[in-house]
């Protein structure tokens, strides 16, 4: 567990972290972090966000086997999915932010060209369609979907954002629930129509995301 000490406390800081920022709930959301070929860190089931320490953090390997004494989450086959799925990503935050799961619940578009940052660090983001938490068929549903998208919004349930770290999935969710709220007020709430981003801009802007996925998302 030594080696495991300091992505564990990672873990957990991010965790709480997310609690503390409204994104989740007390028993919601989970974090994992691929630390090589045989080692996945995940949050735990059935742990207070608020509180949950670096001892609190398990390990599994790819293929589910626990590697150490915990209760995985519920949705542990969904990381190790979209792990499988996706070699380049190395960190899942999956967390319920309440705007975006409101577009989630709607299946309404959250969108990516009202401001830069939204554009740049999200990318496209991706609809999966309702399946029922934690079974093999969101599990499956989710890295499907995952495949060529680092945001995704799960139907009536919740978010879930993946990183070549765990700052930067962390940041791309937080983003997320900022363009699910930009979009509310601009699409949703104001009279005025909103001013996406030029097309022209696009190109620029697509120059600077980090990590895109193995194959863009062709843009519009």
């Amino acid at each position: 567990m030594t080696a495991w000490n300091q992505p564990a406390r990672e873990i957990a800081a991010f965790m709480r972290r997310l609690y503390q920022r409204g994104l989740t709930t007390t028993s919601g959301g989970n974090i994992s972090v691929r630390l090589d070929a045989i080692t996945i860190l995940m949050t735990p089931g059935g742990t207070d966000k608020a509180r949950i320490k670096a001892a609190d953090i398990g390990a599994m390997s790819p293929q589910g086997e626990r590697l150490s004494d915990f209760k995985p989450t519920c949705e542990a086959e969904m990381h190790l999915a979209i792990y499988r799925a996706r070699p380049d990503v190395s960190a899942i935050v999956h967390a319920h932010p309440v705007t975006a799961s409101a577009f989630a619940a709607a299946a309404c578009p959250i969108s990516n060209r009202l401001l830069c940052e939204s554009y740049v660090i999200l990318g496209e983001i991706n609809l999966v369609q309702y399946q029922t938490l934690g079974s093999p068929q969101l599990a499956a549903a989710a890295a499907a979907a995952a495949g060529k998208y680092n945001c995704l919004l799960l139907q009536n349930h919740g978010a879930l954002a993946l990183g070549s770290s765990l700052l930067q999935a962390f940041d791309r969710l937080e983003v997320l629930e900022n363009a699910a709220r930009t979009t509310l007020i601009c699409e949703h709430l104001l009279k005025a129509p909103a001013q996406l981003l030029p097309a022209a801009a696009l190109p620029e802007l697509q120059a600077l995301r980090p990590n895109p996925p193995p194959a863009d998302i062709p843009q519009p």
